[in-house]
């Protein structure tokens, strides 16, 4: 039977809450060392390129799904004027700020924890850009709702930059043992994946988990779900290369899909 939108987004923070401990032992320390290095970034190449050309310098930007706040930290080096990050997992966002620590940042970054569908009313309207980075839409449950808080988030003129996994790839799996990945499902199937395995996508390994729940959103459903909202499409570019860790082999394949997608979308409404 179904879940609600809050049972399915209160077990999915439990899930991420759960792996926090597992991406640290990963990552954490390699982080904090790389961030007392106030230059240091972490984006990938097409997302940088994008905000270094809509311009970070001086704004106020808001990053939903922030995860550790290793991105969230990246636009206070670029040199945003304000920085929020929102995740709804309390273990990834005491790791933020634990980061934030180490780059002698604790004072320029702000990290919330919310659900995304029920942000403090404070924050409407007061943001020149809403970052969304890989892997947070997949876990939402209802896309058009999650386009209409972001624009409610957004200034007149303001701006949604997205990168995101391309969602041709869900029509993929992976090859247990390490061979290619083949195409499994139909990219028009509207089923929701239950995961018991684990979210330890860094170290690759499985682990009786709590449940989790992800989402597939078609493309042309992103793009409608943004203009439907009163967003208007402003740029948007295909990625050949792998930003996801799923299905990573598909990077060297002859035959590859698109595997990623950067878009911005801008709020045109005064």
């Amino acid at each position: 039977m179904p879940k609600s939108r809050d049972e399915y987004t209160a077990a999915n923070r439990e899930a991420w809450n759960e792996v926090a401990p597992r991406h640290a032992a990963h990552s954490n320390a390699r982080l904090l060392e790389a961030f007392r290095d106030p230059g240091y970034v972490t984006f990938r190449r097409d997302v940088l390129e994008t905000l270094t050309r809509v311009g970070v310098k001086g704004k106020q930007v808001i990053q939903l799904g922030c995860n550790n706040g290793r991105e969230t930290l990246s636009l206070r080096n670029l040199g945003a004027a304000r920085c929020v990050g929102v995740d709804a997992a309390e273990e990834f966002l005491a790791h933020g700020r634990q980061l934030a620590e180490a780059a002698g940042a604790a004072g320029d970054v702000e990290f919330v924890r919310a659900d995304i569908y029920r942000l403090p009313a404070e924050l409407d309207a007061s943001f020149d850009i809403v970052l969304s980075t890989i892997g947070v839409i997949g876990w939402l449950p209802d896309i058009e709702a999650y386009f209409r808080i972001v624009r409610s988030l957004l200034k007149a003129g303001g701006l949604l930059v997205m990168e995101e996994m391309h969602p041709v790839l869900l029509m993929y799996e992976p090859d247990s043992d390490g061979g290619d990945s083949t195409v499994e499902h139909s990219y028009f199937d509207q089923k929701i994946w239950k995961e018991t395995r684990g979210l330890d996508y860094y170290g690759g390994q499985a682990y009786e988990a709590r449940p989790s729940y992800s989402f597939m959103h078609r493309l042309d459903e992103i793009l409608m779900a943004g203009i439907n909202s009163g967003l208007n499409l402003t740029s948007f570019k295909e990625l050949d290369y792998d930003i996801s860790l799923f299905c990573s082999d598909l990077e060297n394949s002859p035959k590859k899909p698109p595997l990623g997608f950067v878009m911005v979308m801008e709020n045109g409404t005064a």
